[in-house]
This record gives structure tokens, C-alpha cells and sequence, in this order.
């Protein structure tokens, strides 16, 4: 009996024991997730065969499962923040403050998290355990913003017959990259889409003790850039050239204006106070000559884990 795509669901718990799976519930995939897909990236250790040019069977080594999947920015502007950003968020190495969340330069314990994350097919369970991941999100100007997430893990078994399970989903319609701002040193930055990279490093925790190989996924370096296509403009209205070879740090500020219905003064914020142009490009968006710029989000001064945040600033009543 064939399976469809389009009948999957994701599901994901932190774990309370790093690389220790958790049980998964209806509860744990209350998220509007896209295209979730759990893939095994196992090494096959080839043997020559004796005598001639033949092989013998190949060993399957080290068990790792890459899963990747999409959300859209979904949020009705309170306070309460949207259950796959303080999900997977951490599993990233960010944490929480508020509604603030920054970066952090540690391995997963008290703040930052590792996560057990499974994936229903119809009728079919892939999972993997001790999980970190990393992500995108893309800004359309006008359209409804995505994050794109990937996370690596231990595989832990084979995948299972399994019954798709029939969570509750949220209603919080998603945001678009409308009502808001694109600003590099309070320069207004007319650009047709906004991407941000978290520039994470994965890297798996070897261990003998696993039948798997891995104890889990951990982030060991962290490097996140920006990418806009603002139009260009004059070099007395922003120097754009002049401060890529001066390697001048600006704050760099791109704002999503809050879901309408009176929740206008809601905004999804992303903030890097010491964004550095490393790359400018000439291109052109409908014949009009526009500027292909990645700013590098470098460290803020003296302070460690600064260089990028993401604000959730509620409404206001």
C-alpha cells in the first residue's frame, strides 16, 4: 500500500537527558509544520574483496538522522509566543529573556536544549534523539515569513509502523514582511527579500557506549549572517562602498509589523548592533540597479552572545 506525502506529521520534545529519547504525544506536534522529512546519513564502510576486484558487504557505521522541516511565522501578538520558536529556538542556542531571544556560547544544559524530534508518515515513525539544529529565516517583502530548520541527531532505530497522529493546531495566522522596516545605520534599506542565517556549527558527540555511535548533536561555533538586496542608492545618501573597505560596524534592523485586527503595534523584530557588510554586489530587480550586501553580525563590543536577537514585542492594550 503506497504512502502519502502529503500525510506527515512532526513532533518534538526537549529531552530532560541529553541524547536520551523522549515519548512523543499528539500534544508534542501542536505546531503547523511544512514538509517535515527525518533522513539517515550512515557511512558505509566498503570492503575489498580478495583476489580480484569484487567487494564484500559494506558496514554500516556511525547512525545519524538529519531532519528538516519549515515553519511560518506565526504569532497573534500577545505575549504568548508561538510553541515552535520556544521549541526549537534552544535546540539552536537560543534562549529566552522575556520575549528575547539571543544566542548563547554554551553546550546544552540549563539553557541551551537538545531534542527528541519524530516524524509520522502515514503510518510510518522515523525519529532521532539528542538533536541540535540551526535555521533561516526568509523575509519576502509583502509575503508571509519562514523559517527553515535543520537538526542533527542520534538515529536511534529503525523506522516503525506507527499510527499518524491527530494533534490540535494553532489558528495564529502567519506574519508578512509588511508594516515594519529594513534599517542599516538608520538608513532606509528598500529590499525585495530579508535572509537571516543562524551560521551554526554541528557537530556529533562520538561515544562507543551507543549501539548509534553518537551520544547527540552539539553546537560548537556559531557565525550568523544577513542578506538583503536593498536598491542602491547615492553615496552621499549611504556609503555603502566606502564603509565595506573601512569594515565599519552599523546596527542592522529588520521589523515585521504585528498580525492586523488591532495588533498593530505588535512587531517581530531582528536586531544586530555590529552588522558589517562583507560582500556587495551589483545586481539589478526589475532594471532597477540594486545592492547584494551580507553583513557579517559581529560580536557587540565586549559582550559575548550579542550579535543577533529576535524580539517579540507584544501589543500594547
Amino acid at each position: 500500500m503506497p504512502l502519502l506525502k502529503r500525510k506527515r506529521v512532526l513532533a518534538a520534545k526537549v529531552e530532560t537527558t541529553i541524547g536520551t529519547a523522549e515519548s512523543l504525544a499528539a500534544a508534542d506536534a501542536a505546531m503547523n509544520v511544512f514538509n517535515p522529512m527525518i533522513q539517515s546519513t550512515i557511512e558505509m564502510e566498503e570492503r575489498e574483496g580478495e583476489g580480484g576486484f569484487g567487494y564484500l558487504s559494506s558496514v554500516p557505521a556511525g547512525r545519524v538522522g538529519v531532519a528538516t522541516f519549515r515553519t511560518y511565522l506565526e504569532w497573534d501578538g500577545t505575549a504568548t509566543l508561538p510553541k515552535s520558536v520556544e521549541l526549537f529556538l534552544p535546540a539552536c542556542g537560543w534562549v529566552k529573556t522575556g520575549t528575547v531571544f539571543t544566542p548563547r556560547s554554551e553546550a546544552p544544559g540549563t539553557n541551551v536544549k537538545t531534542l527528541t524530534i519524530g516524524c509520522y508518515v502515514d503510518g510510518v515513525f522515523k525519529s532521532i534523539a539528542g538533536a541540535a539544529g540551526k535555521f533561516t529565516v526568509t523575509l519576502p517583502t509583502g509575503k508571509m515569513g519562514y523559517i527553515d530548520w535543520e537538526f542533527q541527531g542520534v538515529l536511534l532505530t529503525a523506522p516503525t509502523d506507527v499510527a499518524l497522529i491527530a494533534p490540535t493546531y494553532p489558528t495564529a495566522r502567519p506574519l508578512r514582511f509588511a508594516g515594519g522596516l529594513a534599517e542599516w545605520n538608520d538608513v532606509n534599506l528598500c529590499v525585495s527579500q530579508a535572509t537571516i542565517d543562524s551560521g551554526n556549527e554541528i557537530v556529533m558527540r562520538e561515544c562507543p557506549t551507543t549501539d548509534a555511535g553518537y551520544i547527540s548533536g552539539i553546537i560548537t561555533d556559531r557565525k550568523p549572517k544577513i542578506t538583503v538586496d536593498p536598491e542602491a542608492v547615492t553615496v552621499a545618501t549611504q556609503d555603502r562602498w566606502g564603509a565595506w573597505l573601512a569594515m565599519t560596524e552599523y546596527a542592522l534592523e529588520l521589523d515585521v509589523g504585528g498580525p492586523a485586527g488591532g495588533s498593530s503595534d505588535a512587531v517581530l523584530s531582528f536586531d544586530a548592533p555590529k552588522a558589517q557588510i562583507i560582500n556587495l554586489q551589483e545586481a539589478d530587480r526589475g532594471k532597477l540597479v540594486t545592492d547584494q550586501l551580507e553583513f557579517a553580525c559581529n560580536k557587540n563590543g565586549a559582550t559575548h552572545d550579542q550579535e543577533l536577537s529576535i524580539t517579540f514585542t507584544a501589543l500594547v492594550a
